[in-house]
């Protein structure tokens, strides 16, 4: 983190589990930050002396969508830049791909000092292929009912790929600095209902979490991270 002046922007991945008991609480608040998608890490990083806020984007919307919804979270927090001139975002599972493609696609790469990413599936993940393949359908029936839930499309690897390959020029030569962790563990260790997509990963990617593979969430080999505890 290059400064503790610069705001860390937590960036929450897709289908925000707390949604519901957030609409209630208003999980943004210390007192309920226990209970927030990211389990008190900012009262952890106030704690030590930096300044954090939590975004908030599309729960399943497509990562076009998510991507502006994120710098709009952004704009807010930072006052138009004019309280703040740079953030650094720490992103989990797909809130990496929204804050990538927000960075290069919205003009936002002098704006972000540095992309730290946990658990993003950079190169898309065969789960996705694996449900998209299967029940694309329901994915076009919810658009029907108003019901945006295109971002697994985005989590597919054929999505993925098409994206690090017109992105790969502009991420190169920008000023932003980036790393990734991913976590890994073996199957009896993995909660009990993404044993399902653990296998189905494990046997087309390798090591993975349950939903990311390492060797995606890993991106670029000079940015990453290991984590064999989570």
């Amino acid at each position: 983190m290059k400064s503790k002046a610069q705001p860390i922007i937590l960036a929450h991945g897709i289908c925000r589990f707390d949604v519901l008991l957030n609409a209630l609480l208003d999980l943004d608040k210390d007192m309920y930050n226990r209970f927030h998608y990211f389990k008190g890490i900012k009262s952890y990083l106030k704690a030590h002396g930096f300044v954090a806020f939590h975004s908030n984007v599309g729960w399943a919307s497509s990562v076009q969508k998510r991507a502006h919804d994120l710098k709009s979270s952004i704009m807010k927090i930072t006052h138009d830049f004019t309280r703040f001139e740079k953030v650094n975002i720490i992103a989990h599972s797909m809130g990496g791909l929204d804050a990538r493609h927000m960075i290069v696609d919205l003009g936002m790469e002098s704006r972000v000092a540095s992309l730290i990413t946990v658990g993003t599936p950079h190169h898309g993940t065969s789960f996705a292929d694996w449900g998209i393949k299967k029940a694309d359908r329901v994915v076009r029936w919810a658009s029907c009912l108003g019901i945006d839930i295109t971002g697994f499309r985005d989590l597919t690897r054929t999505s993925c790929t098409a994206f690090n390959r017109r992105a790969e020029d502009i991420e190169l030569k920008n000023s932003v600095f980036y790393a990734t962790y991913a976590g890994v563990q073996p199957l009896e260790r993995i909660f009990f209902p993404l044993r399902f997509s653990y296998k189905i990963i494990y046997t087309l990617e390798g090591p993975n979490d349950g939903l990311v593979s390492e060797q995606s969430a890993r991106w670029r080999a000079e940015f990453f991270q290991r984590n064999d505890r989570c």
